[in-house]
């Protein structure tokens, strides 16, 4: 068997590439074997510095990252469900998605072959950690297998993110994969012996690499001032006691306008229930609601929501579909037209806090600013509306409309005086996006979603733990509320408490202590992502020089 794969190099390489998607796949959660992108990183570099010509580092670096996206992204497709647009949705993003990262793989063969292996294998952290801060910006965005997310299940080793967040991760294990891969390279091809001096700098220096993170993580963990300052306030006004209602109703069936009035008084007895709890704040998931909360057409039902927060003078926050109506002189370019009344509107997925004794009018709402590209929103389609015809999501999800920007949310009344920030489902995943709420005043953070369309999979238990590094790059608690699950809390430090497991109905409740404190990641942003970024552009750049350069030099010869 050996033999037939060692004469057959197309078959090994195919293999490699198997072996490395696989391999960087079963890195991320919901395992918990993280080590492995170590493995799946030298085997991605060994297979973009072994390429001859250009198509076959082509080839490699989207077979690989197949692989890597089949084993983390599988969930995407919902396959529990009926829903044929939902899957063949997955295998579109499981196809397509691994196009985006030729462009960091393709810049990296690019220099090896225009200049150096040893230039490129410099450059390869920056290449690397600039194109997942690149996923992050855009209508195209999608930041859900950053490198960094591999490390959520060791808070006794990434508390560092409070520095560099996600992708001060990503860099460091970049880093790592290279030293490895140059070690193994040196040793393969007896240019260094197993003890020679430079195997014993270059691994020592892998040691320190991976020991220096714990080691400030250990102490940070053991400082009773963090608990003091986390788990403690002095200001009773800081301290909100939470509770979170799951009520693990099923995706599909809530968009069927017969069950409407049936699911809010179910909402309702669910809240009532959770009085017991003796709540300050309730927090209901994304869109609790199937129906436009503020219409007034629907007042019936959400008077049954106004008068809850009224008659238990109780604060909650919930998820609806929010529509907004524009004059024709000021409406946005990408707004709607209403078919009889011919009124320009648009659509948002939004929180809302219902306070007790206000109006409707004074209620704040915050609009999803990051929607999922196509299942919520067609890329770029407020410049190409020609688009939206052809993609759309039968079950009141697709076509929202972006929010300008993130909306905080201020609990000023009697109790309290604190801020915080609403994060509905995807925004969770943008790491930069989530420090800037901080950085404006959030003094906790509240994540609303609905995973229910995935299944009782991956993809909810990626989604919990992305949130993880989320608390520990702000140290700021978490309150996540997910419809069929995985509802919990988190604190600063990142441990994760009272989990409601997926397709269970229940209620939880916890003080949450909000603090005003920034990080230097809230306060300054993602350094080490967009320093990333600047030298992924140059090394482009860089490559298309040198390129063109070499074509002139060669056609003047």
């Amino acid at each position: 068997m050996l033999n037939f794969f060692l004469t057959h190099p197309r078959l090994k390489n195919i293999s490699i590439c198997l072996l490395g998607g696989v391999l960087l796949g079963l890195s991320f959660p919901p395992f918990k074997s993280w080590y492995l992108v170590y493995f799946g990183m030298i085997l991605l570099i060994h297979l973009m510095l072994s390429a001859e010509r250009f198509r076959q580092a082509l080839g490699r670096a989207y077979l690989i990252i197949l692989f890597f996206n089949i084993i983390t992204l599988y969930w995407i497709g919902g396959w529990h469900s009926n829903d044929t647009f939902l899957k063949l949705g997955g295998v579109f993003t499981v196809l397509i998605h691994p196009l985006f990262f030729l462009v960091p793989l393709l810049i990296f063969y690019g220099i090896k072959k225009l200049r150096k292996p040893s230039i490129a294998l410099i450059l390869f952290p920056f290449i690397w950690t600039g194109f997942e801060y690149s996923h992050n910006l855009g209508e195209l965005a999608f930041p859900w297998i950053e490198l960094g997310n591999t490390e959520t299940y060791n808070i006794n080793r990434i508390q560092y993110a409070e520095w560099f967040g996600v992708h001060g991760i990503t860099f460091l294990i970049c880093v790592i994969s290279v030293l490895l891969y140059y070690i193994l390279f040196k040793l393969l091809t007896k240019k260094w012996e197993l003890f020679s001096k430079p195997v014993i700098i270059n691994f020592s220096i892998i040691v320190l690499l991976i020991i220096l993170p714990n080691i400030y993580s250990y102490n940070y963990l053991v400082n009773t001032a963090n608990y003091d300052k986390y788990f403690s306030s002095e200001d009773s006004s800081k301290i909100i006691k939470t509770a979170i209602v799951q009520p693990n109703v099923d995706p599909y069936e809530k968009w069927e306008t017969g069950i409407r009035e049936e699911l809010v008084d179910s909402y309702v007895k669910k809240l009532n229930e959770a009085l017991l709890l003796n709540p300050d704040l309730i927090v209901l998931n994304e869109t609790a609601v199937s129906y436009y909360f503020l219409e007034d057409y629907n007042r019936e039902k959400t008077q049954k929501f106004i008068d809850f927060v009224n008659s238990s003078s109780r604060l909650l926050l919930m998820g609806i579909p929010h529509l907004q109506y524009y004059p024709d002189s000021t409406a946005p370019p990408d707004s709607k037209i209403m078919s009889r009344s011919h009124r320009k509107y648009r659509t948002f997925n939004s929180a809302i806090l219902l306070e007790p004794g206000k109006n409707i009018e004074e209620y704040r709402i915050h609009k999803k600013v990051k929607l999922v590209p196509f299942s919520e929103q067609v890329p770029y389609s407020k410049y190409l509306p020609f688009l939206k015809q052809f993609i759309s999501w039968g079950v009141g999800i697709s076509s929202w409309n972006p929010g300008d920007s993130l909306i905080l949310f201020n609990l000023n009344n009697k109790k309290h005086n604190t801020r915080f920030a609403a994060l509905i489902c995807f925004e969770s995943v943008f790491s930069d996006y989530v420090s800037k709420s901080v950085k404006k005043g959030a003094e906790f953070l509240v994540i609303i979603t609905n995973d229910g369309w995935w299944g009782n999979n991956g993809g909810p238990v990626q989604h919990e733990q992305f949130a993880v590094l989320r608390a520990i790059e702000n140290r700021k608690w978490v309150v996540r509320a997910a419809q069929t699950g995985i509802s919990c809390y988190i604190d600063p430090l990142g441990n994760i408490y009272d989990r409601i497991l997926y397709n269970t109905d229940g209620k939880i409740v916890r003080d949450i202590y909000a603090n005003s404190d920034k990080t230097f990641y809230s306060e300054n942003g993602d350094i080490a992502g967009m320093i990333s970024y600047y030298i992924e552009i140059l090394s482009l750049l860089a490559c298309i020089i040198l390129y063109a350069y070499r074509r002139r030099k060669t056609s003047i010869a």
